[in-house]
């Protein structure tokens, strides 16, 4: 690994309640969705017995070639395959119903923002790029190009962004000037509106954009749907959630799945398709303790759902 390479590595979020959750003598078969730099893969086989085998999944393939390298003692038990964790059975393949512990982090990796031309940094000036797979064809710039006032609006708005109107606005105008081509003519479309508290509002902006790029909030779903398919009676799936739009579907589903109805209050008759496929192993959503926060304050909004296949 070349000389600071590892400042690319960021702190797995609440790896100890991951570990403890998802690993256990009898498991054989990992899979983490989103290795990144492979923090919680890592600490998972450390954890593991020796049988065990880690799939690690990501989009971008610059975070694999740290993962392969960071996961290189152990040999052929691990697998890493680039792609979308909304295509999980396929890129599982023969251990398709056989995963034991199946880990789902929601969270950015450290890799992507700390390198400007990948465009997810409000703080640093670089391309209006924000994809996770750099080989996919829809980059920031040609959706803040392309995506009309209301759609904007909308989106924001959906991310929690209480200016989403005028913030909309303010980055539309930019774009009719010509003056929308890099992170900081983003970023200086929103401080044109927000005078206090920029911070969260730049988070919230480029939060929503890096989404509607990465169809995060899609994938998410599809993924979660076909988590029954792909692990064992008895495995478990652990999600990390970062913001209120991931976790709601998170609880969603879960519950869904858990055989609770998630209709509209006031709803004739159950469409959902509720199924008692998982047990809730986390009543309430986990978060981290504020020795954690202290220590890795990227952590201090993550929230933890675990649920075991039935």
């Amino acid at each position: 690994m070349e000389e600071g390479e590892h400042r690319l590595w960021h702190s797995p979020v609440m790896a100890d309640v991951v570990t403890d959750f998802l690993i256990t003598p009898t498991t054989r078969v990992i899979v983490d969705c989103t290795v990144g730099t492979a923090g919680h893969a890592l600490e998972m086989l450390k954890a593991a017995s020796d049988e065990a085998v880690l799939i690690g999944i990501d989009m971008d393939r610059s975070a694999l070639q740290i993962a392969s390298e960071r996961l290189a003692s152990f040999g052929d038990r691990v697998m890493l395959r680039h792609g979308n964790f909304a295509d999980l059975p396929r890129l599982v393949g023969t251990y398709t119903g056989q995963v034991d512990a199946l880990l789902i982090d929601c969270g950015i990796s450290k890799l992507q923002i700390v390198l400007p031309d990948r465009g997810f940094s409000f703080d640093q000036e670089g391309r209006l790029d924000m994809r996770f797979d750099t080989e996919s064809s829809v980059t920031a710039a040609q959706v803040l190009g392309s995506i009309s006032f209301p759609e904007l609006r909308s989106l924001l708005s959906s991310f929690g962004e209480s200016r989403a109107g005028a913030i909309a606005r303010s980055i539309i105008r930019r774009r009719e000037r010509g003056e929308l081509s890099t992170t900081a003519d983003l970023a200086g479309a929103v401080k044109a509106v927000v005078k206090t508290r920029q911070v969260k509002s730049l988070a919230r902006v480029f939060l929503a954009i890096r989404a509607y790029v990465n169809r995060e909030l899609e994938n998410l779903r599809l993924a979660l749907e076909v988590l029954k398919d792909v692990l064992s009676k008895g495995g478990r799936a652990c999600v990390i959630t970062y913001h209120s739009a991931e976790d709601v579907i998170v609880k969603t589903a879960f519950r869904k799945y858990s055989g609770k109805c998630v209709c509209p209050p006031g709803a004739v008759a159950c469409t959902c398709g509720k199924a008692e496929v998982f047990k809730l192993l986390t009543r309430k959503p986990l978060v981290p303790s504020a020795d954690e926060i202290r220590a890795n304050p990227s952590a201090r909004s993550a929230k933890i759902r675990v649920v075991e296949k039935m």
